[in-house]
């Protein structure tokens, strides 16, 4: 149509070319605006006819709303402070109140791990920044008893279903990382299964030592170094920690050549067998070698044994070997032995210097070292014969014969 009146009015004004061209953008102009008015009546239309066809199916119930149109209800959302208090009230209720589970039966584990996530997730200290000190400090508490929960529930399922775990593997040969005195570590490694075994699960290891070794080195009185997730392989006993220290002390009092720490895998159902690590000890620390003391009999005199008879200090007289005895520090009950290059009496565990080797000396005041002979005092008489006067000192002058002096 644009054409057609564009063409005539061409022809009758033929002889304007500029006459032309504004007639045509004139007509271009037009078209176009009644196009788009066109395009908007049809939309128009077109909506008003799906609103009357929702309308209608839903007046009826023939047809099914869409689901951008109606969407399910959101679940209500949970107060946290509410939660907090339910769970706190709950503290000396079963697990599965805590968690908020009201059933009689057994609960599946699924269903026990989806309300501990949502707990968690609800309780998470993130989400309580808002609140006040107080109530921060009551939602730390009540996270807490829901993993404490979840655990419990985990150890009764092992309990009933699941089998003590396998003995841990060696996976390398312990390490001594520092050899310096207080500040000394040793690393132990052992092997993790590569799967899992429903079966026989590991929830945790659990790292032990001896607090205390009798005079022969049995290790008694067992103690709990740490617990450390089913993940990790490796530990590092350090002398810093004080429940370690302990167990590396009781070593150094009786002079262990190694000392014995053991490693269990732990679930619900108990712990296994006792995986032993024995650490190189006594023969690797220079401060823990020396030289035993014997005693002498006759002066009780301590010195440094040098074999089989040893010469005394004091008086000189030799000392068998079967008077050697074991001397202990007051203060740290380590033994103390002879540093012979030093020529002191030092404890092995505290290091506390407690005597040293010193010549013969006399004192004043004191008896000599060496005994000497006694000194009788000479009589002032003399007995010649029994039964006869004694002599008599004698008297100034001469002797003569028949008189006397």
């Amino acid at each position: 149509r644009t054409v057609t009146s564009t063409s005539a009015t061409a022809t009758t004004a033929a002889a304007s070319p500029s006459l032309v061209l504004s007639l045509a953008l004139r007509a271009l102009s037009r078209s176009s605006s009644s196009l788009r008015n066109e395009a908007s009546s049809c939309s128009s239309s077109s909506g008003k006819g799906v609103s009357s066809e929702t309308h209608v199916g839903n007046a009826s119930g023939g047809s099914q709303p869409s689901s951008t149109l109606q969407q399910p209800p959101a679940p209500p959302k949970r107060d946290v402070m509410e939660e907090v208090r339910r769970i706190l009230a709950a503290e000396t209720k079963t697990p599965l109140q805590v968690l908020g589970l009201n059933e009689a039966g057994p609960v599946p584990e699924e269903k026990i791990s989806q309300a501990w996530k949502k707990l968690v997730l609800l309780l998470h200290p993130d989400k309580l920044q808002h609140l006040s000190e107080k109530d921060r400090e009551a939602g730390a508490s009540a996270l807490h008893l829901v993993h404490q929960a979840k655990d419990e529930l985990r150890q009764q399922s092992q309990a009933t279903c699941a089998e003590v775990p396998a003995r841990p593997g060696i996976a390398a040969n312990p390490e001594c990382l520092a050899n310096t005195s207080g500040q000394r570590k040793y690393e132990i490694s052992w092997a993790i299964p590569e799967s899992q075994d429903p079966k026989r699960p590991i929830e945790k290891y659990e790292i032990w030592g001896p607090r205390h070794f009798s005079e022969h080195g049995e290790p008694y009185e067992w103690t709990l170094l740490a617990t450390l997730p089913a993940l990790q392989s490796q530990f590092v006993l350090v002398e810093e920690a004080p429940t370690q220290q302990d167990v590396m002390w009781a070593a150094d009092r009786v002079l262990r050549p190694s000392l014995p720490i053991s490693v269990h895998a732990v679930n619900g159902r108990g712990s296994s067998e006792a995986l032993t690590f024995e650490l190189p000890w006594a023969t690797i620390f220079p401060w823990l070698q020396g030289v035993p003391s014997v005693m002498c009999s006759q002066c009780f005199k301590l010195s440094c044994c040098q074999g089989s008879w040893t010469r005394c200090l004091g008086c000189h007289s030799p000392v068998p070997i079967e008077q050697r005895i074991v001397v202990r520090c007051q203060q740290c009950q380590g033994e103390v032995l002879w540093v012979p290059q030093l020529h002191v009496l030092r404890c092995t565990c505290c290091l506390t210097v407690l005597g040293k080797e010193v010549a013969q000396q006399w004192r004043p005041g004191t008896k000599p070292m060496m005994p000497q002979a006694p000194q009788h005092p000479q009589p002032q008489t003399n007995v010649r014969a029994r039964g006869q006067v004694p002599w008599t000192k004698r008297p100034p002058g001469n002797w003569q014969a028949g008189q006397g002096w």
